[in-house]
């Protein structure tokens, strides 16, 4: 059974009638690498023109990324976003922090053919690390990884990968997409980072430019794609650095920043007292102005926080604090008392007063305009209906038993 590289072999020797194919597309590899400010080595299964560079990052960035465990930042090019059989890998880096900066290793493919020489030289690179980082690595870089690998017959070699996988995007959307308005890595650099990057090379691009220098032209196409990859790799250190940051002290000075995805973070990562504190304190700065839903969903998480604590009174306290206004919120927080009264305190009586208090401020808020338009009023209306109705009827149930339970001790 011929592999995948054999057919295509042949057919270029078809196409091109034999030995002056080879020479060509050695002479193209050999243009490509020098394009590129790399070397061209002979590896298992083809060749590889590798790139390397450093680039220094801030002191404070490296002292702190020195102090995890091995890391390497990796991030693929690719001639497609799908990662289907079609999707060929194209451009691979891994990163690696070394005294005052990260090295970048950079694999460029030379031809189709050469894929599997640049997949092992990769999974190389990768071997020996205990944690990798990517941004969106869960979603394309690995998938496209494997699937790459497998159809190569290198499927064995994925149990290099490191054992601990952090992919940045995720937590980057918690953390700035509502604030930025996207969560792309670009924008992150730009909002989050400080990075401007000139004349780049856009992801949208890479596969356009591959394909123009396999058609014949100047290699010298690649280059931008290259010092994109680098750049990309590189940012992954730096936000990194900045993740380990927020997760110390550096919530306490967050700059442009999601809260409430900052506070989940927190409590990701077990720091369950600084996520408390922070809400609290945004919450006390008055974030957001009001009690706009924004503030509604800080205070429901800080609330969360304390109940999970047993802290049920503070967890009160904090609502009754939003049910002062007449608005369609303070109904809410009411709403928010009643519930904490109920399952945390056993207090019906006190979660019917808590809801009827609610509908008063429900009456108020409509009286004086504050409520919003009627569709808001009216889902708020039957929220807080119905908990009314389900109260009563568990209280009249409560006292009748509590009847039945006193003529029987009477009697």
């Amino acid at each position: 059974m011929t592999t995948l590289a054999e057919r295509l072999a042949a057919v270029r020797d078809e196409r091109g009638h034999g030995p002056g194919v080879a020479r060509r597309n050695d002479d193209v590899a050999a243009r490509l690498a020098s394009w590129n400010g790399a070397r061209l080595i002979t590896a298992e299964g083809g060749r590889v023109a590798l790139v390397e560079r450093r680039i220094p990052l801030p002191t404070d960035v490296t002292e702190r990324l020195a102090a995890t465990e091995s890391t390497c930042y990796f991030d693929t090019e690719s001639t497609g976003l799908s990662t289907g059989a079609g999707t060929v890998i194209i451009l691979a880096a891994v990163g690696r922090i070394d005294d005052g900066a990260i090295v970048v290793r950079q694999a460029l493919l030379p031809d189709f053919p050469d894929e599997p020489a640049l997949l092992r030289t990769v999974m190389s690179w990768l071997d020996g690390a205990e944690r990798m980082v990517t941004y969106n690595g869960r979603g394309f870089d690995l998938p496209l990884m494997s699937a790459r690998m497998t159809i190569h017959g290198l499927g064995r070699d994925l149990a290099a990968l490191p054992p601990r996988h952090d992919d940045l995007l995720p937590v980057a959307r918690r953390l700035w997409r509502r604030v930025l308005g996207s969560a792309r890595l670009a924008d992150v650099e730009r909002g989050v980072l400080g990075v401007r990057r000139r004349n780049d090379c856009p992801s949208s691009e890479v596969p356009e430019r591959w394909f123009a220098y396999q058609a014949g032209a100047s290699p010298d196409l690649l280059a931008a794609v290259v010092d994109h990859n680098a750049q990309d790799v590189a940012s992954l250190a730096l936000l990194d650095a900045e993740l380990l940051r927020l997760r110390g002290d550096g919530w306490r000075s967050p700059g442009l920043i999601d809260h409430r995805g900052l506070a989940l973070e927190l409590l990701r990562d077990g720091s369950d007292d600084e996520a408390l504190e922070l809400l609290e304190q945004v919450l006390a700065d008055g974030l957001g102005g009001g009690l706009g839903d924004e503030v509604l969903r800080l205070r429901r998480l800080a609330a969360r926080v304390l109940l999970n604590r047993g802290h049920s009174e503070r967890a009160e306290s904090l609502w009754r604090e939003a049910a002062r206004s007449g608005t369609v919120e303070a109904a809410l927080a009411w709403i928010e008392v009643a519930r904490i009264r109920e399952r945390h305190a056993a207090d019906l009586a006190g979660a019917l007063e808590a809801t009827r208090a609610a509908s008063r401020v429900l009456d108020l808020a409509l009286a004086l305009g504050r409520g919003g338009s009627m569709e808001r009023i009216g889902r708020a209306r039957l929220l807080v209906e119905r908990r009314r109705r389900r109260l009563t009827t568990w209280l009249a149930a409560a006292e009748r038993r509590a009847a039945r339970a006193s003529r029987a001790v009477a009697a």
